[in-house]
């Protein structure tokens, strides 16, 4: 349950016809209201312990019978009303501490006759009930007897076996494993230790083994088939070979033979001097040649004996002239190159597989078939190109179109390449043999080791011994969180029977906080037991004898110090109470309002335990403090415009005459450190706002006076003699007197109307302004950039988000 806001107060001493909603208002039907901690700024008389008693009137259900007819309404964060009316229907536990709280308590702070109330640390149990609850523990405890063990004992003990079975378990399991792995690594005869030969380590260790066991289950490890292993065997027992032959060279040249085909395809014998029907008939054309030439010396036909006339040799003799006898000679020659070629050495490339290592057989195999292929298609190709010279023969008087044969020389090349490439690897093998034989041995084991993990099922067995040992884990969670509860049970059996004297536990308490380093060491609290009253009250002692004449800072240093120990028991016990605190530092020095506030910060603060925290003061000292407590920060919501909402509240209490009002704490006390910090964000604003609207005119429009405050500030303590005079301070903060004149206009002109009424008139000018702004921001760079970059902190502006600064400044 939490406090929302404090609705109306019609009528409670120096409030007056107080609303909520609308001193508090943030537009948008929106309020400023009370957050989980709660900060309120007041000078002395202005209200805040009338505040105090308001909600105090919650803690005790009724209100001082010296107010005439009070009249307030409290609504809560479950939107419910309480008034004077209904007190008694707030159950949160509430504290509050005010000067009642101090009347009630210590009366012995006004009135040395009387005591200090006493209080117990149980809050109002009673003995017999303490000792029913130890009871209640130590039966849950249980009996720690050897042969009669109960309760916590018993199930310690349980578990403690339980613990020690598990790790036997496991330790019978990997120990298992552990022989397994051993007798392999090193101790059977068919180790690999002993196997070296094969496998390549005569210095092999179980070590080695799990190292091997790693790379052999990983996801890309390759298991040898037989051919593998037989290869990796022949390959280990390989001894070195002599270079093998080189093969013969391929140097035919397809193309100049396409290229020569062509030429006498494309030669045609002619002329008007052929005989017509020769020139047409290819066969008859190869009689009559023949016949020709075995007529040269006859003058008459052998075959018919008819007579050849003159005029027929002539004929003849100009048809198969030097011409076609040129022709035919081509032919000729270029069939007897190309049968001499497909006869000949160039293509009949071998070479002996045995001269090279067993691992290269496969692959050399495969390539001479390739090359023999090759070579037969090479040959074919050939033939073809014979057979297009022997069909033009026949053709000689016209040119012969022909589809040329595939030349497979590159064919034949590359695979020569790859033998090639294959005897260069066997001539280097003779260097590489022996780190091969290595690898061959390696990839042997690892392959071995693979299938030992198969044999013996070492996934599972592994499987089985990390499920065994995680077992253990939770079991000894479970047995500390019993021996934690046994502690537990015997802290509480402790606790209470503490309890037992629970007035002088109060006493320790508040004299734990009193005798600290910077509280009062001199000042305690005892415990008196008087038979006469029949009730222990609290006696205030200096230096071990009762004290008189207290301080006004003792008393107020004594009385919070009574109401922390007070309220710890409430915290303590998770009630998540709400705490009102009412200026705590009455007339403290400045050592012990920092005491005060560190014991709220400790004491209250570190734990988060209460629901809500509001403290009041009319001290700036202790106000600084209070922004520091924990959890006092901005929660980046939007209220206003130009504010920020934060976690905690900030609330002045202002008083007018003879009635007060609560309003949000204006940002030069809730955010900035001082005023001065203040002025600087106004100043700062005004020189980099880009353009002006409704969110951001007020920075222009009350920019003279902020600037002529800042400088007076500024000027007074960088310059504070008495001799200096605020002319004399302006003008050497300027160091010139144009710009000391021309900010002097801007800056008076515009926080004071009079003489220059016409001014009131009119709207106010922001580039003159804003010039006005940039060159106080640069005189303060000019004077003190250290002091500049600590203002621009203050403000939260970082340097690299500084637009101003001279390090973003190109020369």
């Amino acid at each position: 349950m939490k406090i929302k806001r404090i609705s109306k107060i019609d009528n409670f001493s120096i409030f007056k016809d107080f609303d909520w909603n609308t001193a508090l208002n943030l537009g948008n039907g929106q309020t400023y209201d009370f957050k989980d901690i709660n900060i309120f700024y007041g000078r002395n008389y202005s209200g805040k312990t009338s505040l105090s008693k308001i909600i105090r009137s919650l803690e005790k259900h009724t209100i001082s019978p010296k107010y005439d007819y009070p009249n307030f309404k409290i609504e809560l964060s479950d939107s419910s009303i309480i008034s004077q009316s209904n007190l008694t229907t707030f159950t949160h536990p509430i504290h509050v501490y005010n000067s009642d709280f101090v009347k009630e308590n210590l009366k012995f702070i006004h009135d040395e006759n009387a005591n200090i109330e006493s209080f117990s640390v149980t809050l109002g149990g009673n003995n017999q009930q303490i000792l029913d609850r130890i009871q209640e523990l130590k039966d849950e405890l249980g009996s720690n007897d050897e042969n009669a063990k109960s309760g916590v004992f018993l199930n310690i003990q349980n578990k403690e076996n339980d613990v020690k079975n598990a790790k036997e378990n496991y330790s019978i399991r990997n120990g298992d494993l552990e022989k397994l792995l051993t007798d392999k690594a090193t101790r059977n005869s068919d180790s690999i230790k002993k196997q070296h030969l094969l496998f390549g380590d005569i210095n092999y260790t179980i070590a080695k083994l799990k190292q091997d066991i790693v790379l052999a289950q990983n996801a890309t490890f390759q298991v040898l088939t037989e051919t593998q292993i037989t290869a990796q065997e022949a390959l280990i027992n390989q001894n070195e070979l002599p270079d093998p032959s080189e093969l013969s060279t391929y140097n035919l040249n397809f193309q100049s033979l396409i290229h020569s085909t062509t030429e006498i395809l494309k030669t045609v014998v002619g002329g008007s001097n052929k005989i017509e029907e020769l020139r047409h008939n290819p066969s008859l054309n190869s009689w009559v040649q023949t016949g020709h030439s075995l007529h040269r010396d006859r003058t008459h036909c052998a075959f018919c004996t008819n007579e050849i006339s003159a005029k027929r040799r002539q004929e003849l003799a100009q048809h198969f002239d030097q011409e076609t006898q040129n022709l035919q000679n081509r032919i000729l020659k270029g069939i007897e190159r190309l049968t001499s070629l497909i006869d000949g050495e160039n293509l009949k490339i071998d070479f002996d597989i045995n001269q090279y290592y067993q691992q290269y057989h496969a692959e050399l195999s495969s390539l001479k078939t390739k090359l023999t292929t090759a070579i037969e298609k090479q040959k074919i190709s050939l033939e073809q190109l014979k057979a297009l010279l022997v069909q033009k023969n026949g053709k000689l008087f016209t040119e012969l179109k022909a589809e040329y044969p595939q030349d497979h020389s590159l064919e034949i090349e590359n695979i020569i390449q790859q033998i090639d490439a294959v005897r260069t690897h066997c001539i280097q093998q003779n260097d590489l043999l022996e780190n091969q034989k290595n690898e061959a041995k390696n990839a042997l084991r690892l392959n071995h080791v693979y299938h030992f993990l198969q044999d013996i099922n070492f996934t599972q067995q592994n499987l089985d011994i990390n499920l065994a040992f995680q077992a253990i884990s939770p079991l000894e969670t479970e047995l500390t969180t019993l021996k934690a509860q046994k502690d537990a049970i015997t802290a509480e059996i402790k606790t209470e029977e503490d309890k037992l004297k629970s007035e002088g536990e109060a006493c320790i308490r508040i004299n734990n906080i009193l005798n600290h380093d910077f509280g009062h060491q001199a000042l305690s609290l005892k415990a008196i037991d008087n038979p006469q009253a029949q009730n222990i009250h609290f006696e205030i002692q200096r230096n071990g004898t009762k004290a008189h004449n207290l301080s006004e800072g003792e008393q107020s240093l004594i009385s919070f110090c009574y109401f922390l120990a007070k309220v710890q028991n409430s915290l303590d016990n998770g009630d998540n109470p709400i705490i009102w605190i009412d200026d705590p530092i009455c007339s403290l020095d400045s050592n012990h309002i920092f005491f005060i506030f560190s014991l709220i910060e400790e004491k209250i603060c570190k734990e988060k335990k209460f629901s809500q925290l509001f403290i009041s003061t009319h001290n700036i000292e202790f106000l600084k403090y209070l922004r520091r407590i924990q959890g006092v920060e901005s929660d980046n919501a939007i209220g206003q415009v130009g504010e920020l909402k934060r976690k905690a509240g900030y609330f002045l209490i202002q008083r007018h005459d003879n009635f007060s009002t609560i309003r949000q704490m204006p940002l030069y006390l809730s955010k900035f450190l001082t005023e001065f910090n203040f002025l600087f964000d106004q100043i700062y604003k005004c020189a980099t706002v880009n353009q002006i609207d409704d969110s951001n005119f007020h920075i222009f429009y009350n920019f003279g006076n902020n600037a002529r405050k800042f400088l007076e500030i500024y000027t007074f303590y960088k310059f504070p003699s008495p001799t200096y005079q605020l002319d004399n301070q302006l003008k050497t903060f300027w160091g010139e007197q144009i710009h000391k004149t021309l900010t002097d206009r801007i800056h008076n002109e515009y926080s004071h109307m009079t003489g220059v009424l016409e001014r009131g008139e009119t709207i106010s000018e922001q580039p003159e302004m804003q010039k006005s702004a940039k060159a106080i921001i640069n005189k303060v760079q000019e004077v003190d950039i250290i002091q500049y970059n600590a203002l621009l902190e203050s403000i939260n502006i970082s340097i690299q988000n500084d637009s101003l600064h001279p390090s973003h400044q190109t020369p």
